[in-house]
């Protein structure tokens, strides 16, 4: 009965755009982007009409065209990344004619309010969401030349890594790499390990991102299961307009260790390189993008050598109605020694002898394919299906038999504006995960999720949104669980350059395959299963405050507290020698975040220089509220400070990270532990469509171990080539 109810719901709401499609008199929209100093045209530039779905990006010679444009007055916005957003208004629009327009944009070495879709599934800009928001574009990363996705986040706000587990104001801790508590999503899609949770960082090159977007705290009302602390959204590069190869080649050499004593081997031979290839290109309304990977690692540590190969695809074709298809492909293999601990405290680069056979190899196949019809300005639908194939083998031993994971989604999402200042974003969602091993039996189980949100402009400088969804998650041969999980959210603009935000919100985590039924003996510690593990719930209230002191300079301040039911965390019992994951029944992590963007232009003898500034810091309190203990492997203070100088063709910059000593961990509680305190440096120089740059990684070889028996990489230094043709 609600199934039909629902779908005689969508039913209408079909009709009623269809309807209003057919009756609307049209006309179109044209114009040029360009860039104000040089005049040059701007091609990949954004352009949406506000107040609808309407919008279209600009062609290699900077050109845009909106067809069917209902008659009427609206606003542009054009934004690009690497320039600032400008607002068009008052553009008319008549029956059955073309309205023409120009849009300069002026560069900006830093990203003040890029657009964004996280928030809440439709394209909006940063300054007018709700909750609290990073972005990485690809200028910057670009800039930062990172190896892999955890080196390109890792000075985002907010953000804190712990191994290769993410942490968004210090949601996850560390779990040995089962249940991450942030949600990873590839183009909206999810993209995590069916059966342990895990995500591979490695998926695809850093050539291919155009953007990176973190939203913190709870997410699930629109992104469902694992948004329970955060969630990231990497969004991909679609193809170019004209014929485009892009390269990147890096070669890396490792320091030697801070102390002889800890020479384990020739340090002349330990390096590792990078090489990245991709070509883009449009035919007409086909586009295609293809790019290829490989990262070869030596290691600076026993079992620390890598080999990792990426191959991927991106199609889209546009027809003549607006309708939009997408398919995307990504392939990654892994083979990777498992560095688990180090042998002592006087060989932390060596690992004991009778673990030198450990060693991980990952194969990983995800897809998708989506589906955009445009059936007028006010309504839209996205349809998509998506596949996740991950096989991981001899992680836990040289005999493991895992089969291959599999997870399987499909999303249908409409976007409908009944009345002028409310947009309706409304779906359901469909999950199906399985995994079997010797170590954990054959183990499936789904959910499915209906979901709406209303983002309603109350006022010209007020945006309320409100939402809900609820998910029902079955096990299959086990309990089935109920969730539900609404939003409420609050933007409100009083007056140029400063916005108040507010939001409350509900995310929760279904334990995963692993976590329940893992059995195994690794390393003298038997893991014991926990088929009765309940699902992570959370509340996450957010205050947010976000002013302009001047155009070129912003501060951004939140308040936060993240209320956690049931959290999963791994239990350890060092007298019995026993590893299980459990559950917490109440937790809390509340702090502060402040974050400031500054750029400027200088004139010193002449000589034309822009300096850039951004700083961030967030200090948290996490509490165990039953035991009245810190959490695990969380610090309380985490900071980045990133200056740089731009002037003619060179480019210097610098990142210092820092994250306080950690309270409590697990395996070895009584062993000495340091903040972290890691600077890196960078410099480059442009010539015509070629970067040429060198750069040192933790300059000050500082060791630090945010894990037991973990140490950090020492002092590398990297020099790397990167090109257009």
């Amino acid at each position: 009965m609600r199934t039909s109810r629902l779908t005689i719901f969508f039913f209408l709401i079909l009709l009623l755009a269809l309807s209003q499609g057919i009756a609307a008199i049209n006309g179109t929209i044209q114009g040029i982007v360009a860039d104000r100093e040089t005049k040059e045209p701007l091609p990949g530039a954004n352009v949406q009409i506000l107040g609808t779905l309407r919008g279209a990006s600009t062609n290699s010679e900077g050109v845009f065209v909106i067809n069917k444009v209902p008659v009427g007055t609206y606003a542009l916005r054009v934004s690009m990344i690497g320039y600032r957003a400008q607002r068009i208004t008052d553009v008319q629009v008549r029956p059955n004619s073309t309205t023409k327009i120009a849009a300069p944009l002026r560069s900006t070495p830093i990203e003040f309010d890029p657009i964004v879709v996280l928030a809440g599934k439709i394209e909006q800009r940063l300054d007018q969401a709700p909750v609290s928001m990073s972005v990485v574009t690809s200028n910057e990363i670009k800039r930062r030349n990172p190896m892999d996705l955890v080196q390109a986040l890792e000075t985002t706000p907010g953000v804190h890594f712990i191994g290769n587990q993410i942490n968004i104001r210090g949601s996850t801790g560390y779990t040995f790499g089962a249940g991450n508590k942030v949600q990873l999503l590839l183009d909206g899609v999810p993209v995590y390990a069916s059966d342990t949770g895990e995500f591979n960082w490695d998926m695809l090159p850093p050539l291919d991102i155009e953007q990176i977007e973190v939203l913190k705290g709870a997410g699930s009302t629109l992104w469902g299961s694992s948004a329970l602390g955060g969630v990231v959204n990497v969004i991909t590069k679609d193809p170019s307009e004209d014929a485009r190869l892009m390269f990147s080649s890096s070669v890396g050499k490792y320091d030697e260790p801070y102390y002889d004593e800890w020479k384990w081997t020739d340090h002349s031979r330990l390096h590792y390189t990078r090489n990245d290839l991709s070509y883009s290109q449009k035919i007409g309304n086909l586009g295609i993008r293809l790019s290829a990977g490989r990262f070869m690692d030596t290691g600076y540590s026993q079992l620390g050598d890598a080999q990792k190969h990426n191959l991927t695809g991106k199609v889209d074709y546009r027809f003549a109605n607006g309708i939009k298809w997408t398919g995307y492909a990504a392939y990654s293999h892994i083979n990777r020694g498992f560095f688990v601990q180090w042998r002592g405290q006087n060989d932390p680069y060596e690992v004991d002898p009778q673990n030198l056979d450990n060693r991980a190899a990952t194969h990983q196949l995800n897809a998708y394919t989506k589906v955009v019809v445009p059936f007028s300005a006010r309504f839209a639908i996205n349809v998509r299906a998506s596949f996740v194939r991950t096989l991981m083998g001899n992680q836990f031993g040289p005999d493991a038999g895992f089969n291959p994971a599999l997870g399987q989604g499909a999303e249908l999402q409409a976007n409908y504006i009944p009345v002028w200042g409310h947009t309706l974003t409304m779906g359901v969602q469909y999950q199906h995960d399985a995994g079997s091993t010797e170590y954990f039996g054959d183990h499936k189980g789904y959910f499915i999720g209906p979901y709406i949100q209303d983002e309603w402009t109350a006022l010209e400088n007020l945006r309320i949104t409100a939402g809900a969804r609820y998910d029902r998650y079955q096990l299959i041969g086990g309990d089935a669980e109920d969730l539900f999980s609404p939003r409420l959210g609050i933007n409100w603009q009083p007056w140029d350059g400063t916005t108040f935000r507010g939001s409350v919100g509900s995310g929760f985590r279904a334990a995963t395959i692993v976590e329940r039924f893992l059995e195994l003996t690794i390393m003298n510690f038997k893991i014991l299963a926990n088929p009765d593990l309940k699902s992570e719930s959370s509340w996450a209230y957010d205050l947010g405050f976000r002013h302009y002191i001047t155009s070129n300079w912003n501060v951004d301040v939140s308040l936060f507290d993240n209320e956690y039911w049931n959290l999963i965390e791994a239990h350890l019992d060092l007298i019995r020698g026993q590893i299980q994951f459990r559950n917490i029944k109440r937790a809390r992590i509340r702090g502060i975040e402040a974050t400031t963007n500054l750029s400027g232009e200088w004139n010193l003898f002449g000589l034309a220089i822009t300096p850039s500034l951004q700083a961030t810091l967030t200090a948290m309190q996490h509490r165990d509220l039953v035991w009245d203990e810190p959490l695990t492997y969380r610090p309380n203070v985490i900071a980045n400070i990133k200056p740089s100088f731009s002037t003619g063709p060179w480019h210097v910059e610098a990142d210092f990270r820092y994250a306080s000593e950690i309270d409590e961990v697990k395996i070895y509680p009584i062993n000495d532990r340091v903040p972290m305190k890691i600077v890196d440096v960078r410099g480059s120089y442009k010539w015509r469509n070629l970067t040429l740059q060198l750069s040192v990684n933790n300059l000050l070889q500082y060791n630090y171990a945010p894990m037991e028996s973990n140490l950090m990489a020492p002092r590398n230094f990297v020099l790397s080539l990167k090109g257009e043709l």
